[in-house]
């Protein structure tokens, strides 16, 4: 009984770190397009540079989902999520601090491939931890999730970029970052 409890406790914090990566990863993609005319005159980049900044993460993160959940599937699920929040994690700090468009571009890429294995790998962990009912309800939290920072994400972002500059946009993303990386590494089920 015991075990079965503890069992069902460490069951919910994968599913509150898997939560919180999904809410985190929208907020990558509309926190920079609403600070774009801030990022423009920071770090002195035209148009078409600009458009990478959402387009090098949008393209990373859709052309790497299915690889990265072959790579859960192949390697563990557990070794995906948490390296790609690692990835995720230190190429968002890495983008409050580029000193240029160039590499704040191709950050964006990287944290894109970083995301895409992260989310993956906590899909795929999701449908390891739960059965039938449960999995769909657990399923359904994730994408809440996922909503809660696509329809936040430009109203929280707008508020730190007019308060604290366009490098705050990211210090939201590293918090919830962190607490799913602390959370999956403490909870998910080791595989083989």
């Amino acid at each position: 009984m015991r075990e079965e409890i503890r069992d069902k406790r460490g069951r919910r914090f994968v599913l509150l770190a898997v939560c919180c990566a999904a809410a985190a990863m929208p907020l990558t993609f509309t926190g920079p397009a609403v600070a774009l005319p801030s990022i423009s005159r920071s770090l002195g980049a035209d148009p078409v540079a600009l458009n990478w900044v959402t387009n090098a993460f949008m393209l990373t993160f859709g052309s790497s989902l299915m690889a990265a959940g072959a790579l859960a599937d192949s390697f563990g699920r557990k070794r995906v999520f948490i390296g790609g929040l690692v990835a995720f994690l230190l190429f968002s700090i890495g983008l409050a601090f580029a000193g240029n468009i160039v590499w704040f571009d191709v950050l964006r890429a990287l944290q894109g491939i970083g995301a895409a294995a992260a989310f993956s790998g906590g899909m795929a962990s999701l449908a390891q931890e739960y059965d039938e009912n449960e999995r769909l309800r657990a399923f359904s939290l994730v994408g809440a999730s996922f909503g809660v920072g696509l329809s936040f994400g430009p109203i929280a972002s707008g508020l730190m970029v007019e308060a604290f500059g366009w490098p705050a946009i990211f210090a939201l993303v590293v918090l919830l970052a962190g607490l799913s990386l602390a959370l999956g590494a403490v909870f998910l089920t080791r595989d083989a």
